[in-house]
């Protein structure tokens, strides 16, 4: 009779443990979701990628050629400015992620910078890239410029 008591309690213990095991998932948020951030390394960046909460969905992008030289901007492999004598300033929006940014001079040979620029990771509304033949200047979120070389002419403000 105690035996049989016995074995009776260990399997009700066991059926709620099943049922608590499969019941957790649906009770307890995921831990990517309870705001915690999770770093990808993926073997196609030479930088780690941040999972985050989409923060911001679009950020308009501004680009501005300083000084008097022609200019061309390459995002992705389209140019979408040509600096010439009177537009040097355009604005974009651009969606959340990262983009392949290339900034020439007249000819596409002559290349003042090249890295990548990374929109969206923070609640940045707006992104300035000031560039020139001697470099680059991004403001607004410091670490939206990540350049493929380090040389003299590619800097982060």
């Amino acid at each position: 009779m105690k035996a049989t008591k016995q074995r009776l309690k260990w399997l009700r213990l066991g059926i709620v443990g099943l049922l608590g095991a499969i019941a957790a998932p649906f009770v307890i948020p995921p831990i990517a979701e309870a705001g915690q951030i999770i770093i990808i390394t993926d073997p196609h960046h030479r930088y780690p990628v941040y999972e985050r909460e989409r923060v911001r969905s679009q950020v308009t992008v501004e680009f501005i050629a300083q000084g008097n030289e022609w200019a061309n901007v390459y995002v992705d492999g389209r140019r979408i400015l040509s600096a010439h004598n009177t537009n040097r300033r355009k604005r974009f929006t651009f969606r959340e992620g990262a983009y392949e940014l290339k900034i020439t001079g007249v000819n596409y040979f002559d290349v003042w910078a090249e890295g990548y620029l990374d929109v969206g990771r923070d609640d940045t509304n707006i992104i300035v890239v000031s560039f020139s033949e001697q470099g680059v200047r991004v403001s607004g979120d410091p670490h939206a410029w990540i350049p493929i070389a380090t040389d003299q002419r590619s800097s982060v403000r």
